[in-house]
């Protein structure tokens, strides 16, 4: 039976290498000792599951001392899986939008 991987971000789980600088806040976070399928739903996952399930991630998020460490990360990345900071797949692709979208607008054309 394979062992079951702990909650980091970013797959976590590989404990063979050391930790780069950038990726230390991952041992403080709050997630480090559940599993992973709290932030990271399966394919066949339904929408009232997924719901479900993020909202309990979430939650987790709420109380962690690392949480604006792993948001940046998040959307700096950017992770297109899982719950990571509070922030939900859903959110961070709606950011990632909203971010880029009035750039076009802001463009002149040529003429």
């Amino acid at each position: 039976m394979p062992k079951r991987r702990r909650a980091i971000p970013g797959g976590r789980g590989n404990t063979s290498r050391p930790p780069k600088a950038w990726t230390r806040w991952h041992e403080d976070a709050a997630c480090a000792d559940l599993p992973s399928q709290l932030f990271y739903g399966h394919e066949t996952e339904n929408s009232a599951d997924r719901a479900a399930r993020e909202a309990a991630a979430t939650a987790v998020c709420e109380q962690c001392p690392v949480r604006c460490q792993c948001e940046a990360h998040a959307v700096t990345m950017p992770e297109p899986y899982g719950v990571w900071g509070g922030t939900t797949e859903a959110s961070r692709r709606n950011h990632r939008h909203r971010v880029v979208a009035p750039a076009y607008g802001k463009t002149t054309r040529a003429s």
